[in-house]
C-alpha cells in the first residue's frame, strides 16, 4: 500500500472515532460540522456505520444533526440574496488531508535517514499518484526527487509489465499457462491511480494496534 494512503486512513478511522466517542455532543465540534454543511458522503458514512452496526442505534448521528441543523437553519435564514454561498471543507478531510501533508515531511526525512526504510521503499509499489504529486512537491532537493522520481517510475514499469502479461495471458494461445502475481495487475493498477482503499473490516471498528 501507498505509505500516505495508510496514513489517511488511519487518520480517517481516528478522527470519527474520536469524534463518534467525545466530539458529536461538543459546541466547538458541531460548529465546525455546521460551517460544513455536514460531512462528505464517505465520512458521514464511516459516522453512521459507528452508530448503526456498533450501537445498533441511530440516536447518536440523528443527534449530531439535529444539533448542526440547529445551526445550519440560523446561517441560512441570515443568508442573504446578494451573498455567495459557501461551505467550509469536511472537518473529517480537513484532518486527514493535515496529516497526510505532515507525513509527506516525515517520510522524506525518514527515506534520507533510515537505510533500512529507504530500501523498503525502493522496492515498494510506489505511492499513488495523488500522494506521488504531494511528496514530489514538497521535495526541495534534487537528489530526493530524483530518488523518488526514480521509485515511482520503476514501480509504474514493472506494474506496465505486469499488466501486458495479464492482457496476454488472456489470449486464447496462452490460457493454459499458470496464473501468477499478474492476475492482479488491474487492481494494482486501480489503486497506483486513484489511492489504495482502506484495509478491509467495518468502518464500526476502532484502528487496531499492530
Amino acid at each position: 500500500m501507498c505509505p500516505l494512503c495508510r496514513v489517511a486512513h488511519k487518520a480517517d478511522r481516528e478522527y470519527i472515532w474520536h469524534f463518534f466517542d467525545e466530539g458529536a455532543d461538543q459546541g466547538e465540534a458541531i460548529d465546525t460540522v455546521r460551517e460544513a454543511y455536514g460531512f462528505c458522503i464517505e465520512h458521514v458514512t464511516m459516522l453512521s456505520r459507528i452508530d448503526t452496526e456498533a450501537m445498533k442505534s441511530t440516536l447518536a448521528i440523528s443527534t449530531m444533526f439535529a444539533d448542526t441543523f440547529a445551526g445550519i437553519l440560523d446561517d441560512l435564514q441570515a443568508l442573504s440574496s446578494r451573498e455567495q454561498f459557501a461551505r467550509a471543507p469536511c472537518p473529517a478531510c480537513a484532518h486527514r488531508d493535515a496529516r497526510v501533508t505532515a507525513n509527506a515531511r516525515y517520510l522524506l526525512d525518514e527515506i534520507a535517514t533510515n537505510p533500512g526504510l529507504r530500501a523498503r521503499f525502493n522496492g515498494s509499489p510506489g505511492l499513488c499518484f495523488a500522494h506521488f504529486e504531494l511528496v514530489w512537491n514538497q521535495t526541495q532537493a534534487e537528489d530526493e526527487r530524483e530518488f523518488i522520481g526514480q521509485v515511482q517510475r520503476e514501480a509504474a514499469a514493472r506494474l506496465l509489465s505486469e499488466l501486458s502479461e495479464h492482457v496476454r495471458k488472456h489470449d486464447h494461445k496462452y490460457r493454459h499457462e499458470p496464473k501468477g502475481p499478474e492476475r492482479d495487475a488491474w487492481q494494482h493498477a486501480m489503486f497506483m491511480t486513484a489511492g489504495w482503499p482502506a484495509p478491509s473490516g467495518s468502518a464500526a471498528e476502532p484502528e487496531r494496534t499492530q
